[in-house]
């Protein structure tokens, strides 16, 4: 299973917009993550037309959530940034896959996918806001 980088960077722009509670630019965003200010903002836009976030033009513009953190899922953002590209690469149109409709594997892939994003639907960008996971005492 591999998900695109652009899910990571919407990812943590989403955890770094729920921190900061205040619009931030691109700029901002890119720098904090160390990554590359043109791709960022097409991922913001892809979220933004979404309706994820919300975008304000101008010098002093910027993006913030529009939703709290808590009501903004992983598998919301994984469908939004992924599309119709399935994160398992048989189940991709571009294979072209003579038994697609027959094949074991394909079914047993295209299960473990919609279980995934089931699952990452109980999990809120407010529950990843402190990744790191803490020792059971």
């Amino acid at each position: 299973m591999k998900t695109s980088i652009k899910t990571d960077y919407a990812i943590h722009s989403l955890m770094l917009l729920a921190k900061n509670n205040n619009e931030l630019s691109v700029n901002e965003l890119a720098k904090n993550q160390d990554i590359s200010k043109s791709y960022l903002a097409k991922v913001m836009q892809k979220l933004s037309n979404a309706d994820i976030v919300k975008s304000t033009e101008g010098k002093s513009g910027g993006y913030k959530l529009t939703k709290t953190p808590d009501k903004i899922n992983l598998s919301q953002v994984i469908k939004i940034m992924e599309g119709k590209i399935n994160v398992f690469e048989c189940l991709d149109k571009k294979r072209n896959c003579e038994i697609k409709e027959r094949c074991k594997i394909h079914f047993a892939f295209k299960n473990s996918y919609q279980k995934m994003l089931k699952e990452l639907e109980k999990t809120s960008i407010k529950d990843i806001l402190d990744p790191e996971l803490k020792k059971e005492k």
